[in-house]
């Protein structure tokens, strides 16, 4: 039986690295189906990487690794995972399979593609596909994709004849999932403009799904696709619904030495229910946030009794964490902080390192709570929400409520806000002023006389710059160095930091986004260039790596100038020599920054859990593309 929930996938699993162990190939098929089942696609590849590597892998697990990759937006990767199912030494069920899912990775790429030869050849794919899946097998999936794509590519006479065949195969359909056969009706009802009945099987196609959310979000996809040529019943939407991903922010409890209230402590019952009362009518299953004293732990504590998903962002060290944002309340927000971190799905830390006295690691994590929510919605085919407890007239700082929420209102996602000021004056017996004894002394936690600032690190290498001989060298300065220089000195994207090394190149951005657009303006110009006239070998690439996240700015009395210092600065070094030569990796933290940001043209494909190089462990990365471009 699948696991229940994803903590059940992820305590599995774990539990197998941990034992340094591998699971039974059932087992890991097993584990991997929940994942996917589950909405979260990226574990299922991280689950069916390592039986990926062998030249011997089953079918079956290649199919669905390969259907992971689709559902992450990786169509290079998934079309390259099922392409050896498509040879002729595969046959029945499993061609037809493959067949399908070729046929969905085509249409994925036509939908994301721009006008022009290239989105005409992925269509015309997909259909062969789909059509060869259904000529085979009359099965309805691939059938009522066929019949789908008919209709978008200006063939609605031959869709409309193809949706009635696949409505009258679906009886004979009995080894597919009932919430499949469903979906297919309701797709099949739409086509041939039967909005009720279509709206019908959609509600029931959710319902037989359960807790797969997974599937549902297959579905909606599918229906933005068809929104395009024609108009979705609002009924039909409203079926689809999935469980909301929610992400918040909030005040923490005021310390026991402050005059004005914000947050005083005997408002925690009401709060409590507001924050229940939210968390139950916006139908949530997934939660981001922090888990700070106050808000974020009432928010988890929410979650976790309405059975959601907890995904916990601390900005630092966890004792640390405590000691800054927890501890002042009590013994008893202590107990529920650790309480949260054992229970939650996942914990995950901005950085591994000590607070350090930097208060700018508050603004990062907050960002990576945004991000990682804005990315999950993305897989669900969904918007997120944030809910914020909130006080108008209360100090900010960065991190801080007020300041995050500002930043969510310019991403033009939706929030729902909890007043502080509203519920002290329902509640004037709770609502006097916390202070009880005089202002504390600031916690004392290790620090440094420098701080550090958030910036985006870009290494980059040529590739095959090893083999070059000694006469190869004025080419290389002149050539493959000085056109680099070039594109720095015409890039509108301006980097703080520059250097060079051999090959290697070093810069710094203080904007994610600039580092980001700089990366694939440097990836495209070296690709297009002809480096043979140029006295360079045919095969001439780049390798580019990147990461966003807290360094040391400081003089380097060596250079003579200012630079960049810290663990976060070998972090992005280490992961541009696993980087594939023509493409940019990039950091979990940096596709959640730029994710967080939005409205730039850019994207992410998740790539999975790979190894750093020079044995730095191992580190979630992801491609960097345009938005309008297929991989």
């Amino acid at each position: 039986m699948p696991a229940a929930t994803l903590r059940d996938v992820l305590d599995a699993w774990t539990g197998y690295a941990d034992a340094r162990r591998s699971p039974a190939p059932d087992e890991r098929l097993r584990l991997a189906r929940s994942a996917l089942d589950l909405g979260h696609p990226t574990l299922a590849c991280e689950i069916l990487r390592e039986p990926m590597r062998r030249d011997d892998v089953d079918p079956v697990l290649r199919h669905l690794a390969a259907l992971a990759h689709a559902r992450i937006g990786d169509y290079r990767q998934a079309a390259a995972t099922i392409a050896p199912l498509l040879d002729g030494d595969v046959a029945g069920t499993a061609a037809v399979d493959a067949r399908a899912l070729a046929g969905r990775i085509a249409k994925d790429r036509w939908a994301r593609l721009p006008a022009g030869p290239a989105r005409d050849t992925a269509a015309a794919e997909a259909l062969r596909y789909y059509g060869e899946a259904w000529a085979a097998s009359h099965d309805p999936f691939p059938g009522i994709n066929a019949a789908t794509l008919l209709l978008l590519t200006g063939q609605p006479d031959a869709s409309r004849a193809l949706a009635r065949a696949v409505r009258d195969a679906v009886p004979d359909a009995t080894d597919a999932p009932t919430h499949w056969r469903e979906a297919t009706l309701g797709e099949a009802a739409l086509l041939l403009g039967e909005d009720a009945r279509a709206a019908g099987h959609y509600a029931a196609a959710v319902a037989a799904a359960g807790r797969h959310v997974g599937h549902v979000a297959s579905m909606r996809r599918q229906l933005r696709l068809l929104g395009e040529a024609i108009d979705i019943p609002d009924a039909v939407n409203a079926a689809l619904h999935v469980p909301s991903v929610l992400v918040f922010t909030g005040h923490m409890i005021d310390p026991p030495w402050q005059h004005t209230a914000r947050f005083p402590p005997a408002l925690e019952a009401a709060v409590a229910a507001r924050i229940r009362e939210s968390v139950r009518r916006l139908g949530v299953g997934f939660g981001y946030c922090s888990a700070a004293c106050g808000g974020d732990l009432l928010f988890v504590e929410a979650l976790l009794e309405c059975g959601a998903e907890v995904h916990i962002t601390l900005p630092f060290d966890r004792n640390d964490f405590l000691a800054t944002s927890v501890a002042f309340a009590g013994e008893r927000w202590i107990a529920r902080y650790r309480n949260a971190l054992l229970r939650a799905t996942s914990v995950t830390q901005g950085v591994r390192e000590r607070f350090l006295g930097d208060e700018e690691l508050f603004g990062y994590a907050a960002a990576l709570i945004h991000g990682g929510a804005v990315l999950h919605a993305q897989q669900l085919d969904t918007d997120p929400t944030m809910l914020a407890l909130v006080d108008a007239d209360a100090p900010g700082g960065p991190g801080g409520t007020r300041d995050t929420l500002q930043r969510w209102d310019a991403h033009g996602l939706g929030s729902e806000r909890i007043d502080l000021a509203a519920l002290r004056r329902a509640h004037p017996h709770a609502a006097a002023p916390a202070a009880t004894r005089a202002p504390r002394d600031p916690v004392t936690l290790r620090g440094t006389a420098m701080r550090r600032k958030v910036r985006t690190m870009l290494f980059a290498d040529m590739v095959g710059f090893s083999k070059l001989g000694e006469e190869d060298t004025p080419s290389f300065l002149l050539n493959f160095i000085g056109a680099i220089a070039q594109i720095v000195q015409r890039s509108p994207h301006q980097p703080a930091f520059v250097n060079t090394w051999g090959d290697g190149l070093f810069l710094v951005f203080d904007e994610v986004v600039d580092g980001a657009r700089f990366a694939l303006q440097l990836r495209d110009e070296v690709e297009r260039t002809d480096w043979p006239s140029q006295g360079l070998p045919s095969g001439t690439s780049i390798r580019i790596g990147m990461h966003t996240g807290p360094v040391f700015p400081a003089h380097d009395p060596i250079l003579g100038r200012a630079n960049f210092f810290g663990s976060h600065v070998i972090r992005a070094a280490r992961i541009e020599p696993v980087a594939a030569p023509g493409a940019v990796y990039v950091s979990a933290e940096t596709a959640a920054l730029l994710a967080a940001i939005g409205g730039h043209g850019l994207a992410t494909d998740y790539l999975g859990l790979l190894p750093l190089a020079k044995g730095y462990g191992s580190g979630a990365l992801y491609r960097l593309r345009r938005s309008d471009e297929a991989e």
